[in-house]
């Protein structure tokens, strides 16, 4: 705990907020293409499939849309925006339940390789990744062994419960080599992997058995620690966008329920009681927004001095808002959303999945009070 207390503040320039007419446009451009290809019964089927998404979608997304581009840097292949801009991208994800691997492959994985100590020695692999020909899967909260066999890196070790680990092509994990931490890729072509099922039905996850997979490290012991930290920060700050969207969504969908379903001559939305929790609904997605599109931003930022901090705010108040509206998403569309096959469940199912796989609220709101020294 530290011993200055801090008071929870933003401190970044708030320009770095202000809607730009490129990001408006992206959104555009991004809600269009959600429209036409991720309605809900459609992103149903595809995570029924054996790959557990739509490889025609993904090709759109990382090929032709970019997304895994927004935020690398021009000299190294990327489209050099920002994470601010990959904010729209991820809200929409989020919004339509998107099965694809946009958080580990398009954000964390392509991050790891932007982060990598040789980054002409990932190259070819950085491009692939950044099309969506290769998919990375990430696992930054679990380690295995390298050891060197035969003059070649090999990784050793059970990793439980990664995402999209059946469909990867590679796997970004924390390596523990000669004692030291190190950040590794992994190659999965042969790697034995057993599906598990998890409560979100829209992302796969399966347990990698590495039994002398081949390695390499992407990043050595000296800046291992610090790489860790950034993409930690950029998983949670992503995942929080992600439920920003969730929350816009639930909103939009349980305003447009209420306003046609009819009781006692009247449209249920008259009446006070859900009026009230509309309006509830309606501060946690501006609350979601605002914390979300902060913390992206301040991803920008170089050395912010509140990055931290902001992005712990934000994966608290996101992931609230989202579990908040889902449960009242559900109790709002009466009878029919008890049914399991109600959309609102599938959302349910994601943010409760996300808090098993990523951490509560409740550690979120630990890390805060450990910044702030309270």
């Amino acid at each position: 705990m530290s011993d200055q207390t801090r008071t929870i503040q933003p401190e970044g320039d708030p320009s770095i907020v202000l809607p730009s007419q490129e990001r408006e446009e992206l959104r555009g451009v991004v809600a269009d293409f959600v429209a036409r290809h991720a309605s809900h019964e459609s992103v149903r089927e595809s995570a029924e499939t054996d790959l557990g998404y739509s490889r025609s979608r993904w090709s759109t997304l990382a090929g032709e849309l970019g997304i895994g581009a927004l935020a690398v840097p021009e000299d190294l292949g990327g489209h050099g925006f920002g994470f601010a801009d990959l904010a729209v991208v991820l809200e929409a994800s989020g919004a339509a339940l998107l099965p694809e691997p946009v958080l580990a492959s398009a954000v964390v994985g392509c991050q790891a390789l932007v982060l990598a100590d040789e980054a002409a020695a990932v190259a070819q692999l950085r491009d692939e990744a950044i099309a969506g020909t290769v998919v990375l899967a990430v696992a930054l909260d679990q380690d295995v062994a390298l050891d060197v066999e035969a003059g070649r890196t090999i990784a050793r070790g059970k990793v439980p419960g990664v995402l999209w680990g059946a469909a990867a092509d590679h796997l970004v994990v924390v390596g523990k080599k000669d004692g030291d931490t190190v950040l590794a890729l992994v190659d999965l072509a042969d790697v034995d992997h057993a599906p598990r099922e998890g409560m979100d039905l829209t992302r796969r996850c399966a347990d990698l058995h590495l039994d002398g997979a081949p390695a390499r490290v992407l990043v050595g012991a000296a800046r291992a620690d610090e790489v860790l930290a950034r993409l930690r920060l950029i998983r949670s700050a992503a995942l929080a966008s992600e439920h920003a969207g969730i929350a816009a969504r639930l909103l939009e969908m349980t305003v447009e329920y209420v306003t046609q379903r009819q009781q006692f001559g009247r449209q249920i939305g008259s009446f006070q009681a859900v009026k009230h929790r509309i309006a509830d609904m309606l501060v946690d997605r501006e609350r979601a927004r605002a914390a979300a599109g902060y913390a992206m931003a301040v991803l920008d930022s170089g050395e912010a001095p509140d990055t931290e901090l902001a992005v712990a705010v934000a994966a608290t108040v996101c992931l609230e808002a989202a579990t908040r509206s889902a449960y009242e998403a559900i109790q709002l569309h009466g009878g029919i959303g008890f049914t399991w096959e109600h959309s609102a469940h599938f959302y349910l199912r994601r943010v409760l999945g996300d808090e098993g796989a990523f951490g509560s609220a409740r550690r979120s709101r630990r890390g805060i009070a450990e910044l702030v020294g309270v």
